[in-house]
């Protein structure tokens, strides 16, 4: 199961496939643990509960965010020193101090702002107990989640992607199951929701653990001081995937309260079970980006540049051919996905429109996601990094401004496929002048 590969002998092809195959299932898990609480919520506790989940996870966002830039940045750095055994350890015992530190900067900061984060992420009053119900459990349980992306990333850059799909497929199992016992038959309500999803990422998280243990792995942890020049090389590689995330968190929140202002709680629940599916299309998107990096980054610091230019060109069609057939599927099946959240009619109505405007930008994304992976394997952070700020902040702002006043309700769910083509033009151009 766990064979040889050689990163820079076998084809590109193979490798791509080699590497996706587990890098996508385990993106598609991930998105797994919140599509489950998803149905489940929607199904047994309601609408409101939907709305109050969409509310409070900006805050799981942010763990996340934190949790790629000191993993991806981390393990991008071990790939580029691959024969340092030193460097490549010194890495990785930076990368779990930094998600451990700031694991305990977001647990102070969301206890001691208490309500008034809550209402600056979107809730009213009338949601305010059941979010803070949710948000509060995440985030004591944000560790393991945090810790198991970094680790991930580590394990799989370590030629070792099956195990790392692994991890993720036993904790969504835990999470399914207990999602059901904790929601359906001991009626936990919302709180069951996220107990279920943190003890699965505890799960994942001890798996990955385990992986270090194993005498066939020369990668250990040891508690050191943080050093400068590694904080810096960490954040540098891993900030593109920061900025992704982070943008997600700043985008559902800016998108929360939109909706809230234009369509009240029903908006809301409404983007809620539409960010659910799509979340699943993004991560499919993500594990690409993932798969790119470690054959890119191998060969890019061993100067096979030609093998360089090869993955970019398969992940290009990967993408393509996979954003095609999502988008087919929601124009199809969108209504029948949206009814295994709820019921209400009025609800569902709203998501049948929303998930057609919100998915129309679909082969845009799957681009985006490539060409920043693609930057930042091979180290231009620089480009990454602009490019990851323009699709997650300045052009997100600039649809939000401007176009909700201009179409109302369909401005809104046209925000980030907004984003995403005027990402795809100005990754054309940078492309073009350092490609030839």
């Amino acid at each position: 199961m766990f064979r040889s590969i050689n990163l820079k002998e076998d084809s590109i092809t193979k490798l791509f496939f080699y590497f996706s195959v587990p890098s996508v299932t385990a993106m598609l898990i991930t998105a797994l643990y919140a599509i489950v609480d998803g149905i489940f919520v929607g199904r047994f506790v309601g609408a409101d509960a939907l709305a109050a989940v969409t509310i409070g996870y900006p805050i799981v966002n942010l763990g996340v965010a934190i949790s790629f830039l000191f993993g991806m940045g981390g393990a991008t750095l071990m790939s580029l020193h691959s024969r340092n055994l030193k460097f490549k350890n010194a890495c990785f015992s930076h990368l779990i101090t930094l998600n451990i530190i700031s694991y305990f900067i977001i647990l102070g900061t969301v206890f001691l702002l208490n309500n008034k984060l809550m209402f600056l992420l979107g809730s009213n009053e009338e949601l305010l107990p059941i979010v803070k119900e949710y948000a509060y459990t995440c985030t004591v349980a944000l560790i393991f989640l945090m810790l198991a992306n970094s680790l991930n990333a580590v394990v799989r850059n370590d030629k070792s992607p099956t195990f790392a799909f692994l991890s993720m497929v036993s904790g969504a199992i835990t999470n399914i199951f207990l999602d059901w016992l904790f929601i359906v038959v001991f009626g936990w309500g919302l709180f069951g929701g996220a107990l279920a999803t943190g003890i699965g990422q505890f799960v994942s998280f001890m798996i990955l653990v385990s992986y270090f243990f194993r005498s066939t792995t020369n990668i250990k942890y040891r508690f050191e001081k943080i050093k400068l020049v590694f904080f810096l090389k960490i954040i540098n590689l891993g900030f593109p995937s920061f900025t992704i995330e982070f943008a997600a968190a700043v985008t559902n929140t800016l998108l929360n309260v939109t909706f809230m202002n234009y369509s009240g709680p029903l908006g809301v629940s409404s983007y809620s079970v539409v960010t659910y599916i799509c979340y699943m299309f993004r991560m499919v998107f993500s594990g690409f980006g993932q798969a790119l990096q470690p054959i890119a980054s191998f060969n890019y610091g061993i100067k096979e540049y030609k093998r360089v230019k090869e993955i970019f060109k398969i992940g290009h069609i990967a993408a393509f051919i996979i954003s095609s057939v999502l988008l087919l599927f929601i124009i199809f099946y969108g209504e029948n996905i949206i009814k295994l959240f709820t019921e209400d009619e009025p609800l569902i109505e709203m998501s049948c429109k929303g998930i057609l405007l919100f998915s129309s930008a679909l082969m845009f994304l799957g681009a985006n996601f490539v060409n920043i992976a693609y930057l930042q394997a091979k180290g231009s952070a620089k480009l990454s990094n602009i490019l990851s700020i323009l699709r997650s902040v300045v052009f997100v702002l600039l649809a939000v401004i401007i176009l909700p006043p201009l179409w109302g309700e369909t401005g809104i769910w046209l925000v980030l496929p907004a984003s995403d083509l005027f990402t795809f033009l100005t990754s054309c151009f940078l492309l073009k002048r350092i490609m030839g």
